[in-house]
């Protein structure tokens, strides 16, 4: 998430590799209102040269100290609109990716495994990262959507949230196969921390109801100033 320089600190809103077909009929649900499960994928790698995120007050944090507390931020909100969210956990160290909490509508559980998580201190840095593990676990882990041709109608849908936050060892993996339905945000943070909080909050948007981060626009528009016409009576 945080970037980090090119690449690294985007925030890849993901979904797990589907058929055409199973894309097809995700499409079809578009609008509706599922519940959620959501998977955090929260990185605690801090690279010797680690740049910290500076607020305006001065003040100067490490990467997972600020993903931490808008991981929180965003379970709190979205726990306010609908209480049937489920959220779990996963860290991406130097070496492997582990699951740590599953998936929980209790709040304070994920707060209390988010307070637990520390950094990984790499002695030696990669120039690059191969995320093939990670995707192999979160698919193994992940409830599965129902196929195309099932009469049921899914009671929820699942969506991971990556936070990435290594300048220097750049994340490798296939987007075409990774995003077959345009379904993902990706977006760069840099060290801003106010990036960072507008950046989750475009998160908070339901999968299912949100436009293509393509057709997304978050300007708020005003109509050009009419000109008064004025009449000497």
């Amino acid at each position: 998430m945080n970037n980090l320089s090119s690449v690294a600190g985007f925030l890849p809103d993901v979904r797990s590799t589907l058929s055409d077909e199973n894309n097809a009929f995700f499409r079809n649900l578009s609008g509706i209102n599922l519940p959620e499960k959501i998977l955090f994928v929260i990185d605690t790698v801090r690279e010797t040269n680690c740049t910290p995120f500076k607020l305006s007050t001065g003040a100067k944090y490490m990467p997972l100290f600020m993903m931490k507390r808008v991981v929180e931020n965003f379970v709190c909100i979205k726990s306010t609109i609908q209480r049937k969210h489920e959220y779990a956990i996963m860290t991406l160290n130097g070496d492997s990716a582990n699951w740590i909490c599953d998936f929980t509508n209790n709040t304070k559980n994920i707060v209390d495994h988010l307070d637990a998580i520390d950094e990984d201190f790499q002695e030696e840095e990669r120039n690059a990262y191969d995320l093939g593990q990670l995707f192999e676990k979160i698919q193994s882990k992940l409830p599965m959507p129902p196929k195309k041709h099932s009469t049921l109608i899914p009671t929820f849908i699942t969506r991971v949230i990556l936070m990435y936050s290594r300048s220097n060892s750049i994340p490798k993996f296939d987007t075409t196969k990774l995003d077959t339905a345009n379904y993902s945000y990706i977006l760069e943070v840099g060290k801003n921390a106010a990036k960072l909080h507008d950046n989750m909050a475009k998160l908070l948007a339901h999968p299912l109801q949100r436009p293509s981060q393509k057709d997304v626009c978050y300007t708020i528009y005003s109509p050009p100033s009419i000109q008064e016409t004025h009449t000497n009576v």
